[in-house]
């Protein structure tokens, strides 16, 4: 797990070391451990590398790293899982290995099977491959954007890519620009962008999850779709149980190799039954005889972020699992003495808009690093496969109800009600009433809560005022964001929902997530792995039937199934979800938030903006204020603005 970062001086001016060497040094936070700088003497070309080391610590697995008598060159971020029995397989081929590192596989991966050997790797991974001979720059990504990649490119001048687009801020020759456009669209919708490729700022584009990118000189960059997860669909037993069974094999393995590590481990846990089963399959798996190497000591480890005397804190759950397991638990609470200024700095190397601050999920890595930590095992991506959110419930509901199946509209009622508290079902009963007065209307417009139908009428109408809290403008033109994709998938074996399901996953609200954690985690230098973006079990969950992922009152039912009597009973049957966010109400209540975003929106660069409606907003917000009536989502609405102001400063 690294910092990358290359750049290719096109106009074949000079390639200094310094300015790569600043360029690269700009993202050190991800990979205090080492840094390596590689320039081609025949072409301006050069390599930078920031080294955060999980695997081999040795210099033998200093990158940038040379194969072949240095015809390839890779600098590479991420983690190849199954590379001790790719490294066998290589090695049957006769190919030798200098050192017990990923990422030589890689690079004699690449040498034996050329590109098909993104089809052989399981793991999450962002690299670049030089070849001195051929003149060719490899680019590629892993199948479902875990690992970032962003690129700057202007014609017949520069490309350069790096880990996060604030690299290109330190880039010497190159002004950085916001596209005005973009910029309304995250202010809308954060994750507007990231799914497509596309970012806030001018002529700089991210790779997309599952493309590869080969550049010449004098080519333009093209991405090239290398996978697709709906043709990776596998065939699945019609009995249940035997699904069950198959998605438990499938985890299980998944957590074993992503336990392999040379350095320290832990889990990231918040008593939901993701993060949960994961740390429970961990304990599991240890009981067992099987194959451990390169497996840490020290692996039983916990770390739970807990918001005491908030809607957010599930610290009693945590509990239940710490206890179950025996894992050492280390609990981390939000320090409001330096809450401001982590906000502030976070933000700022986040380089992008986000809903809610980073600054609690920086503490939490922060504290694995600080109690020598440097990989954690996440329970991402369960949600947006297996129905874990709300809104994924209610349009489940809206397709059955619109299929006319009684039985299963009722069970998916009965599951919605199921994920709140007491104070909030009443609220869940009068949604599910106006959906079902909509069956067989309009059911897009009709999943959508009054509060986002009014944000989406602001995106819609250039420079019109929104009626919804804290007064939106968006000076947006509504023009399509252009295709960076050369192969567009073919979803039409899907239907409505697993079509929403779907982009969701590979477009939308999980690709916003993982840049979150992505960013949150580097900033601190901890490694996420996540046992259930294996692509094995993704493409078998993507196989499976409906009732499989929701019903009998639960979301994500085979994977509950799948942990019977390996997890505590009172996680596994849990209901309720509360989700890892910033308690943001409780936040703004408090006097040191509260002055901070107060500052912000009284500001002259906020109340100027051509962006958004700085007077309007600020006027909403201090009524909010005063009348102490702030709700999440508003919270949250007006970070968006806070967020941009403050990078865009």
């Amino acid at each position: 797990m690294c910092g990358i970062a290359g750049i290719w001086k096109l106009s074949d001016e000079p390639l200094y070391r310094d300015v790569l060497r600043k360029f690269t040094d700009s993202i050190s936070h991800r990979g205090p451990d080492g840094a390596g700088y590689y320039i081609d003497q025949n072409i301006p070309l050069g390599f930078g590398h920031r080294r955060l080391s999980i695997i081999d610590l040795s210099e033998n697995g200093h990158q940038p790293m040379s194969f072949a008598e240095e015809r390839f060159w890779l600098t590479y971020n991420g983690e190849i899982f199954n590379f001790l029995e790719l490294r066998k397989e290589l090695g049957q081929k006769g190919y030798n290995f200098r050192s017990d590192s990923d990422s030589e596989v890689i690079l004699a991966a690449y040498h034996c099977w050329g590109k098909e050997c993104l089809y052989k790797f399981n793991g999450m991974w962002a690299f670049a491959i030089w070849d001195s001979k051929e003149q060719t720059l490899f680019l590629a990504r892993d199948r479902f954007g875990i690992k970032p990649l962003y690129y700057h490119y202007t014609p017949g001048v520069l490309f350069a890519f790096a880990s996060e687009t604030i690299a290109f801020s330190h880039l010497d020759g190159l002004k950085r620009v916001v596209n005005s456009d973009n910029l309304g669209r995250v202010i809308g919708d954060p994750n507007a962008l990231i799914g497509r490729g596309h970012t806030i700022f001018e002529n700089t584009f991210q790779l997309l999850p599952g493309h590869w990118m080969l550049l010449t000189k004098g080519a333009i960059p093209q991405q090239k779709r290398w996978w697709s997860t709906v043709e990776h669909r596998v065939e699945i037993s019609h009995q249940y149980e035997d699904q069950v069974a198959h998605f438990r094999e499938l985890l299980e393995d998944a957590c074993r190799i992503r336990m392999r590590s040379d350095v320290a481990l832990a889990t990231a846990l918040s008593g939901g039954v993701d993060s949960s089963a994961v740390n429970s399959m961990m304990h599991h798996l240890m009981l067992g005889s099987q194959d451990k190497s390169r497996i840490p000591p020290d692996w039983q480890q916990a770390y739970v972020a807990y918001f005491k005397g908030t809607n957010q804190d599930e610290k009693q759950f945590a509990d239940e699992v710490i206890r179950y397991t025996g894992s050492k638990a280390h609990f981390v609470e939000t320090d409001f003495v330096q809450l401001v200024s982590k906000i502030d700095t976070s933000t700022k190397r986040f380089d992008d808009i986000l809903g809610s601050p980073i600054a609690m999920l920086s503490d939490l890595y922060g504290a694995m690093r600080d109690g020598g930590i440097k990989v954690s095992l996440d329970g991402h991506g369960v949600d947006e496969m297996l129905f874990g959110y709300p809104y994924m419930v209610r349009e489940a509901y809206q397709w059955a109800g619109n299929s006319g199946n009684s039985i299963l509209t009722e069970d998916i009622a009965q599951t919605y009600l199921g994920l709140f508290d007491e104070s909030g079902v009443v609220s869940a009963k009068a949604e599910l009433d106006r959906l079902k007065k909509a069956f067989k209307s309009n059911p897009f417009l009709n999943l959508m809560s009054s509060e986002l139908k009014e944000r989406v009428k602001g995106i819609l109408k250039k420079n019109v005022k929104s009626p919804s809290p804290p007064g939106i403008l968006y000076p947006f033109s509504g023009s399509p964001l252009s295709e960076l994709t050369d192969k567009s998938e073919n979803l039409s074996s899907l239907n409505s929902l697993e079509k929403s399901v779907y982009l969701g996953f590979h477009r939308d609200m999980l690709q916003g997530l993982l840049r979150n954690f992505d960013r949150a985690s580097m900033q601190s230098q901890i490694e996420i792995r996540m046992p259930f973006m294996d692509w094995r079990l993704v493409c078998f969950v993507f196989s499976l039937p409906l009732e499989s992922k929701i019903g009998q009152g639960f979301t994500k039912r085979i994977l509950r199934d799948a942990m019977k009597n390996k997890m505590p009973e009172v996680i596994r049957t849990r209901k309720l979800k509360i989700g890892f966010s910033s308690p943001l109400v409780e936040w703004f209540k408090a006097e040191p938030v509260k002055e901070f975003v107060l500052d912000k929106i009284n500001s002259a660069h906020f109340l100027k903006s051509d962006i958004w409606n700085g007077p309007q907003i600020q006027a909403e917000s201090i009524r909010r204020f005063k009348d102490n009536s702030w709700t999440w989502q508003e919270c949250s609405m007006l970070w968006t603005y806070i967020n941009a102001d403050i990078i865009t400063s």
